[in-house]
């Protein structure tokens, strides 16, 4: 009879405990696993696995702190731009005008109109400049150009080859000499603030780049995260189906097994 026969110690019971007990440890893992959808859910999982999930988990949380770092900054270039293009459109205006003005069908009264318009024209691309092409732009960026913008009486952009817009050199209504340098200056202006924004331009579109970049490299490093951390809920499902049937045969045979020194006692009837 063997075992069967020690009733002092039931051998058969405790080893159909110790099998329950390890199929409750699985049963509960997997479980664990399909309300987590992980596979490593502690160090303890897997050492390995555990260890490079969370340096991936790094790396992925720095490319996307860089993404938004790269958003901000197209988006603040983009701001500018805009500032930019109205400044382009306003000088090519002032140039519409003072073009106009170089005509000797033009009177002197039409002169002074267009000289006016010109005025406020300068006046809102001052005020352009006052609310804001930002000077960390140009620095940050280097891009020259437009930095060091003096708006204390005329406006002064500097280092667009030195060029001041003001009533002093952009006048209509003096000499044909004057005229001419009014539109040569208003034509330099417009060329520099053009070489401004097709740089700018070419930042963004650099950006954009990096920023393609960086979404495919987050992308394969949580491809990669994904296969090592997350868990097959299909297969999970058919292993808790598994060891659900283990657990209640193991549940029946340690039954039989603690009814088994039952028997034995009847040898003493």
């Amino acid at each position: 009879m063997g075992d069967l026969a020690r009733i002092n110690t039931n051998i058969a019971a405790l080893r159909a405990f110790q099998t329950l007990t390890d199929i409750n440890t699985n049963l509960v893992k997997t479980q664990e696993r399909i309300s987590t959808g992980k596979v490593v859910n502690r160090a303890s999982d897997s050492p390995s696995d555990y260890y490079i999930s969370r340096t991936l988990t790094r790396d992925i949380n720095a490319v996307d702190r860089n993404l938004k770092n790269i958003e901000r900054g197209i988006n603040f270039l983009q701001t500018n731009n805009s500032r930019l293009a109205q400044i382009t459109q306003i000088l090519i205006e002032a140039s519409d005008l003072s073009n106009q003005a170089n005509s000797i069908a033009v009177s002197s009264a039409e002169k002074h109109a267009i000289q006016q318009d010109i005025t406020q024209l300068m006046l809102e691309m001052e005020s352009i400049f006052q609310s804001g092409v930002s000077a960390k732009l140009f620095t940050g960026f280097s891009l020259g150009g437009l930095q060091n913008v003096s708006l204390t009486g005329n406006l002064t952009v500097n280092p667009l080859s030195s060029l001041t817009l003001d009533g002093i050199n952009i006048s209509v209504t003096g000499s044909d000499t004057q005229l001419k340098s009014t539109i040569h200056n208003i034509d330099t202006a417009l060329t520099k603030v053009l070489e401004a924004e097709e740089k700018m331009g070419s930042y963004i579109r650099r950006l954009d780049v990096e920023f393609e970049v960086h979404q495919t490299e987050g992308t394969n490093l949580k491809a990669s995260r994904s296969s090592i951390m997350d868990a097959d809920l299909a297969e999970e499902q058919l292993e808790l189906t598994n060891f659900q049937i283990l657990q209640q045969a193991a549940i029946s045979i340690l039954s039989q097994a603690n009814s088994a020194p039952m028997d034995v006692l009847s040898l003493f009837k």
